[in-house]
């Protein structure tokens, strides 16, 4: 193998696959990208199994074949070269050679017959979708999604589609958003999409173009600019969430979200760093945010403003979980709907839009006697 191709533009095309590369594996060829040089085209996979990337650029000098190059000292030396053309190539005993005007650098590569196939299913549904629409699903549902890989299910953002209507959900177990956006789209169908793509292809989507997605029975993919980039759907079953949020929660809370969150982010540097522990206490003449580590003989209490119904309650969230929920409601005034102590709060913007829908709800701490 062999080829020519400018410093920075080798770069920019390994800094995106870098983000499905792991950094820790029991299969050691998944730390490597696979290079493959044919008919003038330069070819570029990385895979975790899990998300795939491709990608495919024109290039010079070139003579065909293939190799498997470590991806973490690829981009080391490639990244510390200047910007200029420079030539890679490859020999039967899969030692990789990078020249600059510099000098030369070698590295060990791997046979591509280590690198585990990736085949593409027979593509059977496509779904289209305005890229400014499918942004605010990622960034209105993502944060929400759990990092426990032992929950599969709640690792992703559940989308269903139906009569130009998209319903997508993510919860973690401590939390739940429900994301309802009018669109135009014709499809009837529901599956979980892995939280990990969404953030792959989150910065390559043009808000203002149609972004395609093609769907088949046990995975999707999309195209941008010159990135093919393809998961596997999550085979599995999403809680029933329609269930999950309380429809009794009778008394209301009517908050300003920008005061609220500067008064969250200063009364919680004084909580358990572990459980980000910070109660509010709602009265008629506004609410107290509170918090207080023992451990560290640290409190602090503040008091904001808001209109208040009902009778004196007192709750308590982790704070980071509530900032979050607050930050990702793209309302200027929130209301929050409560019921008890030990009941999941609920949160929704005071402004209704007229085609969007957002829900979210944020599960309670216990309070400390």
């Amino acid at each position: 193998m062999n080829f020519s191709i400018d410093k920075d533009k080798l770069q920019n095309l390994l800094i995106e696959h870098q983000k499905v590369v792991p950094l820790r594996t029991t299969l050691p060829v998944l730390g490597c990208a696979l290079l493959k040089v044919k008919n003038k085209n330069l070819t570029i996979k990385t895979t975790d199994l899990e998300q795939t990337i491709v990608s495919t650029n024109r290039i010079k000098d070139e003579k065909e074949g293939s190799v498997c190059v470590p991806m973490s000292r690829f981009c080391e030396i490639v990244t510390a070269l200047p910007n200029e053309e420079i030539k890679i190539k490859s020999n039967e005993d899969f030692l990789v050679e990078i020249n600059s005007n510099q000098g030369t650098y070698k590295i060990t590569g791997r046979d591509t017959k280590e690198f585990p196939e990736t085949g593409e299913e027979n593509k059977k549904q496509t779904l289209k979708v305005l890229g400014k629409d499918f942004l605010n699903i990622i960034d209105k549902t993502g944060y929400a999604t759990s990092r426990d890989d032992l929950k599969p299910a709640l690792s992703g953002v559940y989308i269903k589609i139906k009569e130009n209507e998209i319903t997508s959900v993510a919860t973690d177990g401590h939390r739940l958003v429900k994301y309802i956006q009018k669109t135009e789209t014709s499809l009837d169908i529901a599956l979980i999409i892995p939280y990990k793509f969404l953030k792959i292809i989150k910065s390559n989507i043009d808000s203002k173009e149609q972004l395609e997605i093609k769907v088949d029975e046990n995975s999707l993919s999309t195209t941008q600019k010159e990135f093919t980039i393809t998961t596997r759907i999550i085979k599995e079953s999403f809680p029933d969430f329609n269930s999950a949020i309380p429809d009794n929660n009778k008394i209301k809370a009517e908050i300003d979200v920008s005061v609220l969150i500067s008064c969250l982010k200063r009364v919680s540097i004084f909580s358990n760093r572990t459980t980000k522990q910070t109660l509010l206490s709602f009265t008629k003449d506004g609410v107290v945010v509170s918090a207080q580590d023992p451990e560290n003989s640290t409190s602090a209490k503040e008091h904001i403003d808001c209109l208040y119904e009902g009778e004196n309650l007192t709750v308590s969230y982790n704070a980071k979980y509530l900032i979050e929920a607050l930050q990702n409601s793209g309302t200027k005034i929130i209301n929050v709907f409560l019921s008890t102590a030990l009941t999941a709060a609920i949160l929704q913007p005071k402004e209704k839009k007229e085609k969007e829908e957002i829900t979210t709800l944020l599960m309670p701490l216990r309070i400390n006697a």
